[in-house]
């Protein structure tokens, strides 16, 4: 007898344009949000095993809103995500895009909301390596950064691999994209934003005033440059 006879072949027919979302976290906060369409979720077979309760308090938030669940082998979700660490849960979804500026409300600076404590924007230029990415977005998100702008042309996409290292924080965090990133940041000092940059070493940088973080004053609307 051939070897694997009979076995269930590890294929998934894919809806045309998805992406794998992969991990407890990404998945849970990606079905508790309307950002982007969701197609089914894929829960691990369970045969034991600590993450039970969540995967099942998973499938049952997204069968309430009428998605699709497959329980299937932990080996079609280690083929769906490449090996990576799924926590025994996947969720077929379509990609999430860069938000457009040109598409954003504006702060007001002088409002209710924001005069209890000053605006904090961050700006991503070239961060092409997806845990970099991740990693800032997560910090940005638990650090309560107001908004996080990326250059289009040049940044790592939104993709499972961002998500999951963001620790989840991509599906709940709005990322905008600029093609223009000298305009719009000249654009935000002709509005009284401060633009700045970071260094590891004030000798690294030459022709720019470096300012100490102990001694920077924050007393108006700031942007932070990172690439």
């Amino acid at each position: 007898a051939a070897k694997g006879k009979g076995r269930t072949p590890l294929v998934l027919e894919r809806t045309k344009g998805s992406e794998i979302l992969f991990g407890m976290a990404p998945c849970g906060l990606a079905l508790a949000g309307e950002r982007r369409a969701l197609h089914r979720l894929l829960v691990k077979e369970q045969r034991g095993g600590s993450g039970r309760p969540l995967r099942a308090e998973l499938a049952l938030r997204a069968a309430a809103r009428g998605l699709p669940v497959l329980h299937v082998p932990g080996r079609l979700l280690d083929a769906l995500c490449r090996g990576r660490p799924h926590q025994g849960v996947c969720l077929e979804a379509a990609p999430l895009p860069f938000r457009s500026l040109r598409d954003a409300e504006e702060p007001r600076l002088g409002g209710e909301e924001s005069g209890r404590r000053q605006l904090l924007w961050l700006v991503l230029e070239h961060i092409q390596d997806p845990m970099n990415l991740g990693a800032l977005l997560r910090s940005a998100y638990f650090l309560g950064v107001d908004r996080v702008v990326a250059t289009e042309s040049n940044s790592c996409p939104l993709t499972p691999i961002v998500s999951k290292a963001s620790a989840g924080a991509m599906e709940v965090f709005d990322v905008y994209s600029t093609d223009d990133l000298q305009g719009f940041l000249k654009a935000k000092r002709e509005e009284g934003w401060e633009v700045v940059g970071t260094a590891s070493r004030p000798e690294e940088v030459e022709g720019v005033p470096v300012i100490s973080c102990s001694e920077f004053q924050w007393d108006r609307p700031i942007i932070v440059v990172i690439g």
